[in-house]
């Protein structure tokens, strides 16, 4: 778990496929790693907020070839805690987010924790191999 763990510290973008009403979307976007925990945010009025509040199952992936991570699981809510550490390190990386939300021009988020179910692990530097299954 550790090894998966530390690629997605090492990496910030993912691409995070919801479903709602038959139809799936997915959608590139940043993640942050918090302590064991992975969490992401979005604009409240989006079709990723939209489809979650609808049905929380996700499938979330992450690549840096030769290695790459897909999880399928859930979301929940974060505490308030986990909230502000969520942006204190999003306005560090993006400034200008803190800006736009100081001065009214983003819509407000929805923060969201990912629940692991299953964890895919790739790492093709030695050849082609199946990936580790990780059950939570």
């Amino acid at each position: 778990m550790e090894r998966v763990l530390q690629f997605l510290r090492e990496n910030l973008v993912c691409c995070l496929a919801t479903c709602s009403n038959d139809k799936p979307r997915a959608s590139a976007m940043e993640y942050i790693v918090i302590g064991d925990n992975v969490f992401f945010a979005t604009a409240g009025d989006s079709i990723k907020a939209t489809n979650l509040k609808a049905n929380n199952k996700i499938s979330f992936s992450a690549h840096a070839m030769p290695k790459f991570v897909q999880i399928d699981g859930a979301t929940a809510a974060p505490n308030e805690d986990e909230i502000v550490a969520y942006n204190k390190i999003l306005f560090e990386r993006h400034p200008e987010f803190k800006e736009m939300v100081e001065k009214g021009m983003m819509n407000s988020f929805v923060y969201f924790k990912l629940v692991p179910e299953v964890i895919y692990y790739n790492d093709y530097s030695a050849g082609m191999t199946p990936p580790e299954i990780i059950k939570l």
